[in-house]
């Protein structure tokens, strides 16, 4: 699978599925632009990939995403793909751990047989919705409206969003999560659709237990649990990701548009 000429941009490209994707396209041959909230982490990393371009970013920035565009545009003059890999799971840290906690109490309950039920719903504040989706849907979509014209005037292209497999499977969570990744899942169809006649694939893909910085904060019985739910029994390196990202960004997947794939160790079939 190759990228030699092509340009490609990637979200969250810092950490965990984003790097890995922002190295695997580098090595294939792609100038890669990449995009992140830490600015520090984001230059760090990208030190090593040649010929890439880093841009600190806030994808719930609407402008900010439009500027983005436009330094690529002005450095590179073209754009053939679009990686949407920035996300998160919870809007801030005490959230994070308020989930950590219930994941746990959850999981030892279950474990001795009592009962346990979280009230994900009630503990939910607007700002917390609010903030999760902005993240994790707004974002998206304003990466994928700002380089539509790019993807247009290149010729075509491709654009891939990272959603989870939690937006195809009913578990407890707090709703924020599968809500916001099963609304990408709709608007790549949706976007799919529109974009197919100028020659730019849109899908996604959703999956499981990955091996990155934000997996290796959980306690190590969550992460066993969640493990435990795939019938492949380890958590996907970044770089499997990655490879499949590379797959749909590339000519290999050529036919593909509108759908989703889920590497998620057989989580979701």
């Amino acid at each position: 699978m190759n990228l030699e000429g092509k340009v490609a941009f990637i979200t969250g490209a810092a950490s965990g599925i984003g790097l890995a994707t922002a190295r695997t396209f580098a090595a294939a041959g792609a100038r890669v632009v990449g995009a992140d909230l830490s600015e520090a982490a984001l230059a760090r990393e990208f030190a090593a990939i040649d010929g890439a371009l880093a841009i600190a970013l806030d994808v719930t920035d609407s402008t900010a995403v439009n500027e983005a565009f436009a330094k690529l545009d002005a450095e590179f003059g073209r754009l053939d793909a679009v990686i949407n890999a920035a996300g998160v799971n919870a809007p801030n840290k005490a959230a994070n751990d308020k989930l950590v906690e219930s994941n746990v109490r959850s999981f030892r309950a279950a474990r001795s047989g009592e009962e346990y039920f979280p009230d994900f719903l009630g503990d939910i504040t607007d700002e917390d919705f609010r903030r999760v989706l902005e993240i994790n849907l707004f974002g998206p979509f304003y990466v994928m409206r700002a380089a539509a014209p790019l993807l247009k005037r290149t010729g075509g292209g491709a654009i891939v969003n990272v959603s989870s497999s939690a937006a195809l499977l009913g578990v407890p969570m707090p709703v924020y999560y599968p809500a916001s990744k099963a609304g990408v899942l709709g608007m790549t169809r949706g976007a799919a659709a529109e974009l197919a006649p100028f020659n730019i694939r849109v899908n996604a893909i959703a999956p499981g237990a990955v091996d990155t910085p934000l997996f290796r904060q959980q306690p190590e019985e969550i992460t066993g649990m969640l493990i435990g739910m795939q019938p492949i029994k380890r958590p996907a390196a970044p770089e499997e990701i990655a490879e499949t990202l590379l797959f749909l960004a590339s000519d290999s997947g050529a036919y593909y548009t509108g759908q989703t794939l889920s590497p998620s160790g057989g989580l979701h079939m």
